[in-house]
Formats: structure tokens, sequence, C-alpha cells
């Protein structure tokens, strides 16, 4: 699936203008829905999509047009894991954010945190 959206170099990220790259959102099943990702959140893979960028919109209005996507009743990821939240990882391309109360903050996620090989549904039981 291809979401059209749009990012600038803005946000401390440069983005060439006009060009597709993958996304993956990660529930997170430690920070309890008030916090962003730390380093030892348990990081479940929901879904793997591709974003198209252009210089128009900063990096975090990208950031929120996928959160408004992923809490949709039609979202792509409806049967792997719950709404994005706080807390919840977008990476797209290499550079990761976390869902915050407000926003979006950029963080460095530990690749033992990420959860590859099963889903959310059979993590959370």
């Amino acid at each position: 699936m291809t979401t059209s959206l749009s990012a600038s170099h803005t946000d401390g990220v440069h983005w060439a203008a006009m060009s597709t790259l993958t996304y993956t959102n990660y529930t997170n099943l430690d920070a309890g829905y008030w916090r962003p990702y730390e380093p030892g959140d348990r990081l479940v893979k929901g879904w793997t999509g591709d974003v198209e960028v252009v210089a128009e919109l900063t990096a975090t209005q990208t950031l929120e047009l996928l959160f408004a996507r992923h809490n949709h009743d039609d979202r792509p990821d409806g049967r792997l894991c719950p709404s994005m939240s706080i807390g919840d990882v977008v990476i797209i391309g290499e550079v990761a954010w976390s869902v915050a109360s407000i926003g979006f903050v950029r963080v460095a996620v530990d690749a033992a945190d990420l959860i590859v090989d099963r889903t959310w549904a059979e993590v959370a039981r």
C-alpha cells in the first residue's frame, strides 16, 4: 500500500523531494500509553508500507498524517495490532520517531527491542 504524504528538510530530516520511502510502525508493549519509547521497551512489528515524500510538509506533518491513517477504522494494520498510540514507534527509512503525548519525538531504537517474528496478538496474550 502506498500512502501519498510529504516531508521536508525540517526536523533534522533530509528526504529527497518526490521519493518513496518504506515505513514500519511498531506497537509498544511497555510504555503504558503515557510516555514515548524508551530503550528496553518491547516493540512489536505492525504494518510496513510505502510513503511518498515531497518537500511541502515537514517530517512532523508527515508523521501526523501517518498517525491519522493508522487510527482510522479502515487502517491497513487493523488486524495486526491496535491503533497507533503514545509510545508506539514509526520508522521511516532509517529514522525513528515515537508518538508522544503531543506530537512525536525522534528516538534511537535498540534493535534488541524489536519483535518481528510474532504478531501483536501472539505477544500480547
